[in-house]
């Protein structure tokens, strides 16, 4: 039978690794699932962002964009991905700079936006990819 020392750094062990576990999984999962989506969604088309909803600094960025086809228009609604980048002086990291992945965007820039060509209410915005939210 472990020491009462090696059962309590089994148990932390297991409460740090269980719920980092799960998240990357939850992760894989949902690259996977948008890797999928991607290689379905084969009709492109240009799209124009109509919002950027920001609810404060706890909830992420949200993009809507809205698109055109076959004459009729559609809204896709995504969560901003954003990447991180150090500001330093000199060598010394202050701070940092969030950026949506996308690039600079605003009301009215053009996005590429793939759909499916049986159901063109299904869509996603190319380019958006990332673990981080805004």
């Amino acid at each position: 039978m472990p020491s009462d020392g090696v059962m309590i750094l089994l148990i932390f062990a297991g409460i740090l690794l269980v719920p980092l576990a799960v998240v990357l999984l939850v992760l894989s999962i949902s690259k996977t699932r948008r890797k999928q989506k991607l290689a379905a969604y084969t009709g492109r088309t240009t799209g124009q962002v109509e919002k950027i909803l920001s609810r404060g600094l706890d909830h992420p960025w949200v993009i809507v964009a809205r698109y055109t086809v076959d004459g009729r228009e559609y809204r896709v609604k995504e969560t901003a991905k954003i990447k991180n980048r150090a500001i330093k002086l000199g060598k010394i990291p202050i701070g940092q700079r969030k950026s949506f992945v996308l690039g600079p965007i605003a009301v009215g820039s053009p996005l590429t936006i793939c759909y499916d060509p049986q159901r063109p209410q299904n869509a996603l915005i190319l380019g958006n990819d990332g673990v981080l939210t805004g």
